[in-house]
């Protein structure tokens, strides 16, 4: 697969890509650096990290065009970063379930949840095909997918789960107090990765139901480059198959073509709730944003840890968002300033025209972090 590739496009309109799909890719990971980003502090299995380096990819890729032109700071993109790390940890903390809440469907209230909702095991090692292993687990076969008015045929074709071969998902102790914790346990053709979570590892839950969409597009014809093997992200599934802007014309199927309709008996083992997906896909392009223009990526090793646990360990010249809007940092006249960043901005209103409280030391202003006027 050949990735796009147009100097003439700005990072600014490569972070519409999911709402205006107008992406293209310039990125230069190497196999290398896939291979670093699972190996890191983040423990991920290969999977779940190829797949979200290829989503960074393609909407913050690298824009080397731009190093004449503005600046060798405007090159880096979101890899350089390891942006992806930002989306894993964040969607592996996207809900905390708590085990008082956890219990079979005999609950009188009917408000606890099962704990087979929250327990799943795809398994394509055992199966014919990453299709067979999909059905296995959905409980349907070939003729529910035609009255589904699937073509199995095509997505038989299509689907592949890249290096997944085994995903297994479980709760820990559902007669404990407290936050639940899950297992997930992935297995390769040679490895396995295991680890225990606070909250449901939506993660890789996600990037399973990424290659079933995939593979659906696929299947459909939507796609409007080849699809193949990446390089990049070796270890990927359909998804990662995809070139860059057909990646998001792939996760917006999700919020506005009703493919979540069409595969709801496909994906519903696969995530507790399959209604939150068109959130996820806007909280992928969200979360770009967070991670890429904050200071995230100054945290160093200390970027994966809970929030409290997090420091800034790079001097505020080598953070990334700081280096490329000029920002030095906590200082005066910056807060007060904000509006005025963006060039074509909108003009501050008429003073008479804003309902003000009498006082506006309140939350306004905050001393010692730039607030100061």
């Amino acid at each position: 697969m050949q990735d796009s590739n147009d100097g003439s496009l700005t990072r600014r309109r490569m972070m519409k890509g999911i709402g205006g799909l107008a992406v293209l890719s310039m990125s230069n990971a190497t196999v290398a650096e896939a291979r670093a980003a699972t190996n890191n502090p983040l423990y991920s299995d290969p999977h779940t990290a190829d797949t979200y380096r290829a989503i960074v990819d393609a909407i913050i890729p690298r824009t080397p065009a731009l190093g004449d032109e503005l600046g060798s700071e405007h090159v880096p993109g979101g890899l350089d970063v390891e942006l992806e790390k930002f989306l894993i940890w964040d969607f592996n903390h996207f809900q905390e379930i708590r085990t008082e809440l956890v219990t079979e469907k005999t609950d009188p209230s009917g408000l606890a949840m099962p704990v087979d909702l929250l327990e799943t095991t795809l398994d394509t090692a055992g199966a014919g095909s990453p299709l067979d292993a999909l059905l296995d687990l959905a409980d349907l076969d070939l003729l529910d997918l035609l009255g589904l008015d699937l073509n199995a045929d095509a997505l038989e074709d299509h689907l592949t789960f890249g290096a997944a071969q085994r995903v297994d998902v479980s709760l820990v102790d559902a007669e404990a107090d407290g936050a639940a914790e899950f297992e997930v346990t992935v297995e390769t053709e040679t490895e396995e990765y295991q680890r225990v979570l606070q909250n449901y590892p939506y993660a890789p839950a996600f990037t399973l139901v990424f290659d079933v969409v995939a593979a659906e597009f696929l299947a459909q014809g939507k796609n409007q480059e080849p699809a193949g093997p990446n390089e990049k992200f070796p270890a990927g599934g359909t998804f990662a198959t995809l070139a860059p802007e057909d990646r998001l014309r792939c996760l917006w199927t999700i919020v506005d073509d009703g493919v979540v309709d069409r595969l709801d008996d496909l994906l519903s083992p696969l995530v507790p709730d399959v209604g939150i997906l068109k959130y996820v896909v806007m909280a992928v392009n969200g979360l770009h944003g967070f991670g890429y223009y904050t200071e995230w990526s100054g945290l160093g090793e200390t970027k994966t840890n809970t929030p409290t646990e997090r420091e800034m360990q790079k001097p505020p010249g080598e953070v990334q968002s700081r280096t490329q809007s000029g920002y030095p940092g906590p200082a005066p006249g910056h807060a007060a300033n904000w509006r005025h960043a963006v060039e074509g901005g909108f003009d501050d209103p008429d003073v008479d025209d804003l309902d003000l409280p009498e006082d506006l030391t309140g939350d306004d202003v905050i001393e010692g972090i730039g607030g100061e006027r």
